[in-house]
C-alpha cells in the first residue's frame, strides 16, 4: 500500500500514483501494487468506522494519522483551531506537552456518563427500584441526621417565636428531606389553584392573576375564576412580613453556616459533590422562599395537586465515583480544591512565620501541597497563550516560564546560605536536579508504559522520533556532566576516618571510612582556575543549543514538522477558550507570585525535616523536592497513553530531561555568576552516585526504547530500575549541609 499525502499548502508528497481525494478530507489511500482499481477509503471514513489504514480495528481513542519511518504516531482529531494548535506545538522542540482541551467542549458531544456530571440536580426520575445504596447510606451516617438534627432545633427556635410558625413547619418538612433526599424532589409553588365560587377564600399574601392579569382586592367573589384557573403567587408581599426578618435573624443563619460546612467537605471528596450541588441549591433559592411555596413530593408519585410549579432539585444518589473529570473553569476539580491548601499555606507560612503555632513539619507539607495544582495553573497559562499565539510567541513563554516552578523553588533554597551562615543547601539541590532526570527518564515512561499496556495491551511509537530525542538527551547529558567527569579526573581526594593498618608504616595501607573528591587542589587554585571556567563555558553552550533548538523548529525546519503532522485535520468549528490570552496572562503572573511565596514557605520549614526525619537527605532531595513540581507532566504522560499516544508520554520526560540540562542547570550557574560574590553557591559538579545513576538511567531507557514497541512489562522494568536508583539514596549517608558552601573554601 502506498500513503498518499495531500495538504492545503502543497502538492502530495510521496507520490508513486495519483488519485483525486475527497476536498474534506486531506489523506487517501491507494494502491500502487494490484494491478486492478481498487476503490479509494478515506483515512477519515475509516477513522469513523474505528478502523486504521490498512482496515483493521482501532483502539477507542486512538486515530493513526502520520506514516513516519515505517511507525505510526498516534493523533486525536482536534476540535478546532486553538486544540489543533496546541497538538502541533505538542510535537515541537520546547514546548510542553500539554493534554488537557483548553477549549470549551459542547457538551452534547460528550458521553451519556459526563453528560450527567454537568446536569443540575432537577431532573424528576420514576424511581423503580430501591434507592437504598452503599453510598446513600453513608450519607445519611455521615451528613444526613446531622442536617435534619440542625433543622429540627432551628423549626422548633421558630415556633417559639410563634410569629415564625410558618417557617417552622418550613423547616420540618426539610429536616424530613435532608435525611433522607435520595427519591424526592423539592417544588416551587409558582401558582395558585382556584377553588369553587363557594368555598374560595382570599388569602392576603396571595395576588390573583389570570393570563398574566392582576386581579383587584374588591372583585367580587362572584367573579372569582373556575376551578380549572390558577393564580400566580405574589412574593413581593413575602419582605414585608415581620416573621421574615425573625427567620432571616434567628434562624437562616444557623442553616447557612452548617451548608457551607457540608458544601466545603463534600466538594472536596470530590466523589460527593451530588450532595455539595444540592445544599448549594438550597442556600441560594431554598432558603429565600416563602414557606408556603415549599412542597416536597416522591419521586415515584409525581402529583400536581397544588397547580404549576417548578421543580428546584431533587436527588437520587450521594456518591458519584466519575466526578474526577469533572472541571471548574477547565481546570479538573482535583486541582481546585487543591488551590486550599495554596491558601492555607501563605496564612500559615507568613502569619505565623516567627511563632510556633503550628509544626514545621505542617507547613513544609501544605507548601509541597500548594506547589501542585500552581504547577498546573502555570502550565495551563503556559499552553493557553501559546495556542493562541504564534509559536514564537509560545517558544520564549515556554523557554521563559517552562521551568519556573523548579527554578524558583532551586534559588529559593540556594539564598538560605549568605555569607557564611544559615544551611548550604548545593547538594540538595543537585539531588533534586537528579532526581527530576531519573524520574523524568525512568518513573515518567514506566508509568505511562504500564497505564497504556494496561488499557491497549501493545503500543508503537516512531522509532526515529525517539532516536532524536535521544540523542539530543545523550549530549544535554554530557554537558551537564562534563564538569563532573573533569574535576573527578584531576582533582584531589579527601578522606576521614583513616586508620593504618600494621606496624611498618611505609609498607602498610590506610583504611578509610569517608573519602570524596576535592574541588580545590593543595595550591587552591585548581577550581578557580579549571574546573570554573569549564562549568560557564558548559553552561553558556547548553543554553546556545537549546536557542539553536528552537530556532531549528520554529524557522529553518519548520517544514519539517508540517510534514510529520500533515493528517492532522484542519478543524471547522469555532472555538470558545477557557482561558482568553489576557486572562491566562493574568492566572499565570499570580500563580507564578504564589509559587514564590509558597517556595520560600517551603524552604523556611525545610530544615527540621531534613535533620530530624531520619531519612538521608539526598533522598528527600530526589523524591520530594524532585517528583512533586513534575506531577503535572506526570498526569500528561498518563492522559496520552491513555489515549493510545505513547509516543507524546514518552516526550514528555525526553523534553523535561532535555529542558533539566540546557535551561535549569544553566540558569542556575549563570545567576550564580551574576550575583556579586556568587550569592547562589551552585556549581555544576555532582557527587559519583549522582553521576552514574543518570548515566544508567540513560542507558536504560535508550535500551527499552530500540525496538519501538510499548507495554506494560516494559514499564514495568523502568520503574523497578528507578526504585533500585532510590533505595541506593535511601541508605546514602546523610549530607552535611551546614559544612559550608564550596566558595567559602576557593
Amino acid at each position: 500500500m502506498e500513503v498518499v499525502v495531500e495538504t492545503r499548502d502543497g502538492p502530495p508528497s510521496n507520490l508513486s500514483s495519483t488519485s483525486e481525494t475527497d476536498p474534506n478530507d486531506h489523506m487517501a489511500i491507494t494502491s500502487a501494487e494490484s494491478p486492478q482499481a481498487v476503490p479509494e477509503v478515506t483515512l477519515r471514513q475509516r477513522r469513523k468506522r474505528g478502523e486504521d489504514r490498512h482496515g483493521r480495528e482501532m483502539p477507542d481513542g486512538a486515530r493513526q494519522d502520520s506514516f513516519l519511518g515505517g511507525e505510526f504516531v498516534f493523533l486525536e482529531l482536534p476540535d478546532n483551531e486553538v486544540e489543533e494548535t496546541k497538538m502541533t506545538q505538542n510535537y515541537m522542540f520546547g514546548f510542553k506537552k500539554w493534554k488537557s482541551h483548553l477549549t470549551v467542549r459542547p457538551l452534547q458531544e460528550r458521553s451519556d456518563v459526563v453528560k450527567k456530571l454537568y446536569q443540575e440536580p432537577k431532573e424528576i426520575k420514576l424511581v423503580s427500584e430501591s434507592t437504598i445504596t452503599v453510598g446513600n447510606v453513608l450519607y445519611v451516617i455521615l451528613i444526613g441526621w446531622i442536617l435534619a438534627l440542625v433543622y429540627s432545633l432551628v423549626s422548633l427556635l421558630m415556633f417559639l417565636t410563634v410569629i415564625g410558625k410558618d417557617h417552622g413547619i418550613f423547616c420540618f418538612k426539610l429536616a424530613r428531606y435532608f435525611l433522607w433526599p435520595f427519591g424526592y424532589f423539592v417544588q416551587e409553588q409558582t401558582t395558585y389553584q382556584l377553588e369553587d365560587n363557594e368555598r374560595h377564600v382570599v388569602d392576603n399574601n396571595v395576588d390573583y392573576h389570570k393570563n398574566g392579569e392582576e386581579l383587584d382586592e374588591n372583585t367580587p367573589l362572584s367573579l372569582t375564576r373556575p376551578r380549572a384557573d390558577y393564580v400566580k403567587i405574589n412574593t413581593a408581599k413575602y419582605w414585608k412580613r415581620p416573621s421574615t426578618y425573625v427567620w432571616l435573624l434567628l434562624g437562616m443563619p444557623l442553616l447557612l453556616i452548617i451548608h457551607c460546612i457540608v458544601i466545603f467537605l463534600t466538594w472536596f471528596t470530590v466523589v460527593l459533590i451530588p450532595v455539595s450541588k444540592v445544599n448549594i441549591i438550597t442556600i441560594r433559592k431554598v432558603l429565600l422562599m416563602p414557606p408556603e411555596k415549599l412542597h416536597i413530593n416522591k419521586s415515584s408519585t409525581v402529583q400536581h395537586d397544588h397547580g404549576p410549579s417548578e421543580v428546584i432539585m431533587c436527588a437520587y444518589e450521594a456518591v458519584n465515583l466519575y466526578y474526577y473529570k469533572y472541571t471548574v473553569d477547565g481546570m479538573n476539580v482535583i486541582l481546585v480544591n487543591l488551590l486550599v491548601f495554596v491558601v492555607i499555606t501563605l496564612l500559615l507560612g507568613f502569619l505565623d512565620k516567627f511563632k510556633d503555632a503550628v509544626d514545621t513539619n505542617v507547613k513544609f507539607v501544605m507548601g509541597l501541597l500548594a506547589i501542585i495544582p500552581l504547577a498546573y495553573y502555570i502550565g495551563m497559562g503556559i499552553a493557553s497563550i501559546s495556542a493562541q499565539s504564534t509559536h514564537a510567541v509560545g517558544a520564549v513563554l515556554n523557554a521563559t516560564f517552562g521551568s519556573i516552578v523548579e527554578i524558583v523553588l532551586y534559588i529559593s533554597a540556594l539564598l538560605k546560605y549568605k555569607k557564611g551562615e544559615g544551611p548550604c543547601y548545593e547538594d540538595l539541590v543537585q539531588s533534586a536536579l537528579t532526581g527530576t532526570l531519573l524520574a523524568t527518564m525512568l518513573l515518567v515512561p514506566g508509568i505511562c508504559m504500564i497505564v497504556g499496556g494496561i488499557k491497549h495491551s501493545e503500543q508503537r511509537f516512531n522509532m526515529k522520533s525517539a532516536a532524536v530525542s535521544a540523542s539530543l538527551l545523550f549530549i544535554s547529558v554530557a554537558g551537564a556532566f562534563t564538569p563532573t567527569i573533569f574535576s573527578k579526573t584531576y582533582g584531589s581526594w579527601i578522606c576521614q576516618q583513616c586508620a593504618i593498618n600494621g606496624t611498618n608504616l611505609p609498607s602498610e595501607s590506610l583504611t578509610c571510612l569517608q573519602c570524596h573528591n576535592n574541588l580545590v587542589d593543595k595550591n587552591g587554585d585548581f577550581y578557580s582556575n579549571k574546573v570554573l571556567p569549564l562549568i560557564y563555558i558548559c553552561a553558556s553552550l547548553s543554553l546556545f543549543a537549546y536557542v539553536v533548538g528552537l530556532v531549528y523548529t520554529l524557522k529553518t525546519h519548520a517544514h519539517v514538522l508540517e510534514e510529520h503532522l500533515h493528517a492532522i485535520q484542519h478543524a471547522q468549528h469555532k472555538s470558545i477558550a477557557h482561558w482568553g490570552r489576557i486572562k491566562s496572562a493574568i492566572i499565570l503572573l499570580l500563580s507564578v507570585v504564589a509559587m514564590s511565596l509558597c517556595a520560600e514557605v517551603v524552604v523556611q520549614n525545610m530544615e527540621p525535616i531534613l535533620t530530624e526525619s531520619g531519612v538521608s537527605e539526598m533522598f528527600i532531595g530526589v523524591t520530594i523536592l524532585a517528583v512533586v513540581p513534575d506531577i503535572p507532566e506526570i498526569m500528561n504522560g498518563v492522559q496520552f497513553a491513555m489515549k493510545n499516544n505513547i509516543s507524546l508520554s514518552i516526550d514528555i520526560g525526553s523534553s523535561v530531561a532535555v529542558q533539566v540540562c540546557l535551561v535549569q542547570i544553566p540558569v542556575l550557574v549563570l545567576t550564580n555568576a551574576l550575583i556579586p560574590g556568587g550569592g547562589l553557591h551552585f556549581h555544576m559538579v555532582f557527587n559519583d552516585l549522582h553521576l552514574w545513576s543518570v548515566i544508567i538511567s540513560v542507558i536504560i531507557m535508550n535500551y527499552v526504547f530500540n525496538d519501538g514497541k510499548a507495554d506494560y512489562f516494559q514499564g514495568t522494568t523502568l520503574c523497578v530500575v528507578y526504585i533500585i536508583m532510590l533505595s541506593m539514596y535511601f541508605f546514602s549517608p546523610d549530607m552535611n549541609h551546614d559544612k559550608g558552601c564550596i566558595d567559602d573554601v576557593v
